[in-house]
This record gives structure tokens, C-alpha cells and sequence, in this order.
């Protein structure tokens, strides 16, 4: 099972903490090591907070965001590898963007969970790939599989003003034959 292990490496007092290499999550399968750039930061025991235009970036993934939350499993011993631990979770907050090569994703909060290996977005969610758009309320991506699902919270035809997914899918580059 992957783990992200994170040793931060600065001193608070700075409030500059910078990530070295990790078993990776965010980047799918990558070994790359994790930055995070933020105004501040601190440690609140298994609890590393990052605020203000927050960029984390693992490989050719990018995470920006306007707070950022990571929580590691705590393994004994004492300063802020110890505290630090396995990342569990990260939790990001406000103006969510993860970004790709082949892709973006947008939303007010991205959650990622370690023991699932998922990103779970939510709200008013964009899903850029190549040039097909999806929308809905909440996205679920799998960094092992690539899977990912878009829901949204009402279903049905008759939804009034909310919105239901909705996939735009843009031609391919192969120009249409007219009908004979």
C-alpha cells in the first residue's frame, strides 16, 4: 500500500515547510517529491495548516488552493517528522483547482484520502479533459484507476434551477461527412 511520507524539513518560525521526497499521492503513481508554497503554515500535532494562495506540487500535478490541511498518523518519537507522520488525508479548502497535463478540476474543496487512494471534489465542480467539459456538484477521482464519477445532488428532469451533470463533448478533430 502507498503512503505519502512527508519530512518538512524548515523551521516554523519561518513558516517555511517544504515537503521531500514522498510515496506520493496526489500525482497518482509518482515517487516525485511533494512542494507546498503557502503565505503560512503551522503544526498543530498531527496537523500541518496551510493558508494563503497554497501551491502544492508533485510531478507534473498541481494543487492550488487558499487553505490547505494535512493530516498525518502520528508514529511516536518527537520533533515535526515524528508529528507529521504518514499523510492520511489532506484537506483543501476555497478556490480548489487540481491540475494536470490532461486535466483540470475546480471546486470550493477537494478531500484526499490515503486509505482509498481518492480526490472527492465538491461544489459547482468543473472536469476539463481534452476539450470535453463535465459539471455537477461532486466529483470522485481514483489516482490508482483514472475512474472518475460525476454527481450531482438533483436527478430527475425536473429540477427547476439546479443542475444536473451535464457532459459537453467537443468533436475530435475528424471533420463530418454530409449525408448522401
Amino acid at each position: 500500500m502507498r503512503k505519502i511520507i512527508s519530512i518538512f524539513a524548515a523551521a516554523l518560525a519561518a513558516s517555511a515547510l517544504f515537503a521531500s521526497p514522498a510515496m506520493a499521492q496526489f500525482a497518482g503513481n509518482s515517487g516525485a517529491p511533494i512542494t507546498i508554497d503557502a503565505d503560512d503554515s503551522r503544526l498543530e500535532g498531527g496537523l500541518a495548516i496551510f493558508s494563503g494562495q497554497v501551491d502544492a506540487r508533485q510531478g507534473d500535478v498541481r494543487i492550488l488552493t487558499d487553505e490547505m490541511t494535512i493530516t498525518g498518523r502520528q508514529n511516536g518519537g518527537s520533533g515535526i517528522n515524528s508529528a507529521m507522520g504518514d499523510i492520511e488525508k489532506i484537506v483543501a479548502v476555497g478556490n480548489f483547482y487540481y491540475i494536470t497535463p490532461t486535466q483540470e478540476v475546480r471546486g470550493e474543496r477537494g478531500v484526499y484520502t490515503q486509505a482509498d487512494n481518492n480526490f472527492t471534489v465538491t461544489g459547482d465542480v468543473i472536469l476539463l479533459q481534452d476539450d470535453s467539459v463535465v459539471t455537477g456538484d461532486k466529483l470522485i477521482y481514483n489516482l490508482d484507476t483514472e475512474e472518475a464519477r460525476v454527481v450531482s445532488e438533483c436527478q430527475g428532469r425536473k429540477c427547476g434551477n439546479k443542475q444536473r451533470v451535464r457532459v459537453l463533448i467537443k468533436s475530435t478533430g475528424a471533420t463530418e461527412q454530409p449525408a448522401t
